[in-house]
């Protein structure tokens, strides 16, 4: 114990104030670490509880910006529409696996980068509101399931696809309706999941479903599908269209292709025989609401020779196939008729094999770009897709034309016209722009002492060949090539079919 008889009045009150704040720290209570709320594991949703349903989707997208349809092996990190689609579908528990692995998943056609579509059509299993059991539905394929190969390939098929295993089936889907067997009763309440609408709101904006159908147990969008129809926009920069139009007759019916396209010689391809059931070139008429309509009609219908320059021209086709860069060395090759470059009989000399030295490989010419080319329609049987937006009721059973009340009066409508809307106003304000840009210094070119008229300033530049000399292969847009021009046939040609296959083949064996 402490002997305080010595200390002084200051020293006894300097302790005792020290004796009371030491209370008060001891009073206060230890600060301890809140704990925060553990977090929840989340349980993997358990698709066995839930019925598996066969539909299809029509898929519209912008392929600018994406590194084609197809997903990519290997996890790699590119966006593609594909690895879109199986985020969403994944994100909204439509399927099991975020790679699309294990759904049946197929594609009517494999579009390459910077290709854009209107009616894409891919079909997988989906999760449905109907029972398990109901007719339908079938069971999700287990985990390492045995898959089986769709075997309806025909002759003449979509080669850009090739034989990459995205046309299986499970094997639980295959007798899905026999004839016999009993089937859960669907309540009278049923209401199918949102699908569309669903979707839309995980997609990015420049992808969108369209509508879904329900399918039979065996279809597949690729082998199922009867033709398919794209279009190519591009400006007319003084094009003759009367030539254009006459050289795109010239396609149409079955000819041998194969100075029209890339050869793979990876894909086993058997014939380069492709039947053209359509082709031509018409203007696109912008109508007065805003909206781009494509027709037959309009002011330039009639027109012999060049079309003004600001217009643009639709070059489409449609095919039971085709294979792969076909359409855009089609379109490379009408763009240099319509420039005069070539005459209109190129396209018979092109697919003419007489005409070309034997065995030998197409002429070297530049494809058109591919941020013009559209997947626009993909054919099936009358029948065979019964479209809805959301809901089970079908609206269409002829693509999207002729849609009923209650599908344009369906919110899924609304917002997608909205979402549609709000594109094409944020790309025409930017094409507004640099309008105003090219305005501005044609008229400071000028210095202001004429009345200066865009179109007869590009019209005088087209008949000089200042505009897009020879390129469509380039993309349509480009300066004047001061080369001297070589007619396509006395051009030096691309390897054979023949030496690339055995160049291929060489290289494999190198690997191994």
């Amino acid at each position: 114990m402490t002997d305080y008889t010595d200390w002084t009045k200051e020293q006894l009150i300097a302790r005792l104030q020290s004796i009371d704040n030491e209370r008060t720290i001891s009073a206060v209570p230890p600060k301890t670490e809140k704990k925060g709320k553990a977090a929840k594991t989340q349980r993997p949703f358990d698709f066995s509880k839930h019925s598996a349903r066969p539909v299809a989707f029509k898929v519209a997208y912008l392929g600018w910006k994406y590194h084609g349809l197809a997903s990519q092996d290997g996890g790699s990190n590119v966006a593609t529409i594909e690895s879109e689609l199986f985020k969403a579908l994944h994100t909204a528990r439509l399927i099991p696996e975020p790679s699309g692995k294990g759904c049946g998943w197929s594609r009517c056609g494999r579009t390459d980068k910077g290709v854009s579509s209107f009616g894409q059509v891919v079909a997988c299993l989906v999760r449905s509101n109907l029972p398990i059991g109901a007719k339908g539905t079938c069971e999700w394929p287990k985990k390492d399931a045995e898959v089986v190969h769709h075997k309806r390939k025909r002759e003449e098929d979509d080669d850009d696809d090739g034989e990459d295993g995205n046309a299986l089936r499970p094997d639980s889907m295959q007798g899905l309706e026999e004839d016999g067997r009993e089937y859960t009763p669907i309540p009278d309440n049923f209401e199918e999941i949102p699908f569309v609408s669903r979707l839309n709101h995980i997609l990015p904006p420049d992808i969108r479903i369209l509508a879904w159908s329900p399918t039979s147990p065996d279809f597949n969008s690729r082998f199922d599908c009867t033709y398919r129809r794209y279009r190519y926009f591009f400006p007319s920069e003084g094009l003759d269209l009367a030539k254009m139009q006459e050289a795109a007759k010239k396609y149409i019916g079955a000819k041998d292709y194969r100075h029209f396209c890339k050869v793979d010689p990876s894909k086993n391809v058997k014939t380069y025989v492709r039947t053209v059931l359509d082709a031509s070139v018409e203007p696109l008429v912008v109508s007065d609401d805003l909206i781009p309509t494509y027709t037959n009609f309009g002011p330039h219908a009639d027109q012999k020779g060049p079309v003004h320059p600001e217009s643009f021209l639709v070059f489409e086709v449609k095919g039971h196939a085709f294979l792969w860069h076909q359409v855009r060395c089609m379109t490379a090759i009408l763009h240099l008729i319509g420039r005069g470059l070539e005459p209109v009989s190129l396209v018979d000399d092109m697919t003419d094999l007489s005409k070309h030295p034997e065995n030998s490989g197409r002429p070297i010419y530049g494809m058109a770009s591919e941020i013009p080319l559209v997947l626009v329609e993909c054919g099936f049987k009358e029948g065979l897709l019964e479209w809805r937006v959301d809901g089970d009721v079908a609206v269409s059973r002829n693509g999207l034309n002729g849609l009923s009340t209650a599908f344009r009066s369906s919110d899924a409508f609304a917002q997608l016209i909205t979402c549609l809307w709000d594109q094409w106003r944020e790309h025409s304000i930017k094409a507004t722009q640099v309008q105003a840009l090219l305005q501005m210094i044609t008229e400071d070119s000028f210095n202001h002492t004429e009345d200066v008229n865009l179109r007869n300033v590009f019209e005088e530049y087209a008949k000089e060949g200042v505009l897009g000399n020879a390129s469509m292969e380039s993309g349509g847009y480009g300066g004047k090539s001061n080369k001297a021009y070589i007619p396509i046939m006395q051009r030096k040609r691309c390897d054979s079919i023949e030496e690339r296959t055995v160049k291929y083949n060489a290289s494999k064996k190198g690997k191994k």
